[in-house]
């Protein structure tokens, strides 16, 4: 999934502060403010006003900013996710799942397939093992503890 449709799905469209719907409106703001930042934990979708309030010094702070993008990860990352990354990260060995559960994960680079462990019928990876990687033990630490 691209990241542009990442950003702008988890808010629905919308401006992730104050619910503005309208999508020419709308831009992506750089959470450390470095336009070179290219990652989905650094990018939030903003309306046009509250980018503005927020590099004018006007009530929206880099806290409210940070706070808000913490939830939409949670969204994005889903319960499941959140506790199979925890349990990887507790396990050497990974964690074993279902792949449709976590393939999100590993497209975040949070989380890397090893192998397969169980087929079923035609289906080669009915369950698979998957790792924590460097990314995702930074996630955890930073937006999801």
């Amino acid at each position: 999934m691209k990241l542009d449709d990442r950003l702008y799905g988890e808010t629905d469209d919308s401006c992730a502060l104050c619910g503005l719907r309208e999508v020419n409106s709308l831009t992506v703001h750089h959470i450390d403010d470095d336009p070179k930042n290219n990652v989905y934990e650094n990018m939030i979708v903003l309306c046009h006003n509250c980018h503005q309030r927020h590099h004018q010094g006007k009530g929206i702070t880099r806290p409210d900013i940070e706070l808000r993008k913490r939830l939409l990860i949670q969204k994005t990352v889903t319960t499941y996710g959140i506790s199979a990354m925890k349990i990887a990260a507790r396990n050497d060995f990974g964690i074993i799942a279902l792949p449709f559960l976590l393939y999100h994960l590993v497209d975040l680079g949070y989380m890397k397939k090893e192998e397969n462990q169980m087929g079923y019928g035609d289906q080669e990876d009915a369950t698979a093992r998957f790792s924590i990687t460097t990314k995702g033990r930074e996630v955890l630490k930073v937006w999801l503890d």
